[in-house]
């Protein structure tokens, strides 16, 4: 029987444990951030970690000093960076070189260009989302902290390479957006992938059925949607074609995420969109 409480009244649900959803949690791993029960958590020195990371970090205790130094540091480098951080670095470096280099010329080769698109430069699909407004800085920063922001959080969610789809799923819906509904004027800048993200949150907002949350969110949205038509310059149809582009990702990799193995059972579990959505990240 499901030890369930009654959530029927507050439109949430509970946090489960990753590998007994039947078992309300809300203890989680200090390395993986997962939701773990009373019988999956290992108190280490660090604190509490779940039955996966566990292993991970006594697998190599047979090994000398060391290997386990150079383990420690590559499992210090796999659960601390993230391709959030690369997406943002690659986007600061592109913002230098269009400074460094005269003639606008990085700005030009990378925006996106109805008319260039049209006659084979389909690249800008994608590059448009890397390169940022010329003159204004703030353009890159503010774009910068929403991608730090909501990407963080979602690609611990997801996971990195699930992650990394999402978010140019939605540039390439951002280009694809500007192309058909806009197709005259020039656009750059990540917020069609960041407005992806937001997609994509909003959609698992609504599969967990966090109503409450995703009632806020919208009135943020409504919010933000509203301020941004008072500036002329901001591209409203790139801003449309990467939520849409991010929300549809996140619902295509659902079933492609994998729920980690039972300490009980060397078995992989059956997989599907309710279980996901019922705790396991």
């Amino acid at each position: 029987m499901e030890n369930f409480p009654n959530y029927a009244g507050y439109g949430q649900s509970p946090t489960v444990c990753v590998n007994h959803p039947d078992r309300v949690s809300y203890t989680r791993c200090g390395r993986c951030n997962r939701t773990v029960c009373g019988e999956c958590q290992t108190v280490q020195d660090a604190g509490i970690v779940c039955p996966d990371c566990y292993r991970e970090l006594t697998s190599g205790s047979s090994k000398g000093s060391k290997a386990q130094g150079s383990k420690a540091r590559g499992s210090f480098l796999a659960r601390h960076w993230h391709i959030t951080y690369t997406l943002i670095l690659i986007n600061v470096v592109v913002y230098g070189l269009q400074q460094i280099i005269p003639f606008r010329w990085v700005h030009n080769l990378g925006m996106m260009s109805g008319p260039r698109v049209h006659h084979g430069e389909y690249y800008r699909l994608i590059t448009h989302g890397f390169v940022h407004s010329q003159n204004d800085p703030m353009h890159l920063v503010w774009n910068m902290i929403y991608l730090f922001i909501f990407g963080v959080s979602l690609e611990r969610m997801m996971g990195r390479w699930k992650f990394l789809f999402v978010y140019m799923a939605a540039t390439l819906g951002a280009g694809l957006s500007v192309y058909i509904f806009d197709y005259s004027h020039g656009a750059v800048g990540a917020s069609g992938g960041v407005y992806g993200l937001y997609g994509a949150f909003f959609v698992i907002l609504l599969l967990r059925r966090q109503k409450d949350t995703a009632r806020l969110f919208i009135l943020l949205m409504g919010i933000d949607v509203v301020q941004s038509l008072f500036h002329p310059n901001i591209s409203h149809a790139g801003h449309f074609g990467g939520f849409v582009g991010g929300a549809l990702a996140t619902l295509l990799i659902i079933p492609f995420v994998k729920k980690p193995e039972s300490s009980e059972s060397s078995e992989p579990p059956q997989q599907s969109p309710r279980r996901w959505f019922k705790g396991r990240y």
